[in-house]
């Protein structure tokens, strides 16, 4: 079953499809991770924990920064998309509690990382 668009007035709503939600993609001109999910969360009145991750930029660190370096060229491997568990136990990812994990990736080398931290 395939499933169903989002139009323009329904942002503002998740849909349930069971134990699965739907998100929708929102670009925020806020380079700093953490300030533009809590500006979301103002100018929504919704919940940082709804924002599930993001697409490029930079990582937003639990801990220290732990960016890998490529194996093959030793460079800094920059960061594709970041994960956060998201607000419902029930259909989140697990990444220990309160965690976010991270996908890097080194383009000319083709290597890949993924990590993440509670």
């Amino acid at each position: 079953m395939p499933l169903p668009e989002l139009g323009a007035g329904d942002d503002e709503e998740v849909i349930l499809l069971g134990a699965v939600r739907t998100a929708a993609f929102e670009s925020v001109a806020n380079s700093d991770y953490d300030q533009a999910h809590e500006a979301w969360a103002a100018r929504t009145g919704r919940s940082s924990m709804e924002v599930l991750g993001q697409l490029g930029g930079s990582p937003s660190w639990l801990q220290n920064d732990e960016t890998p370096s490529c194996p093959s060229c030793a460079r800094a491997m920059p960061i594709i998309a970041q994960l956060e568990e998201g607000p419902d136990h029930t259909t989140a990812m697990n990444f220990g509690g309160c965690g976010s994990a991270c996908v890097f990736a080194c383009e000319p080398c083709e290597q890949a990382a993924f990590l993440w931290q509670c």
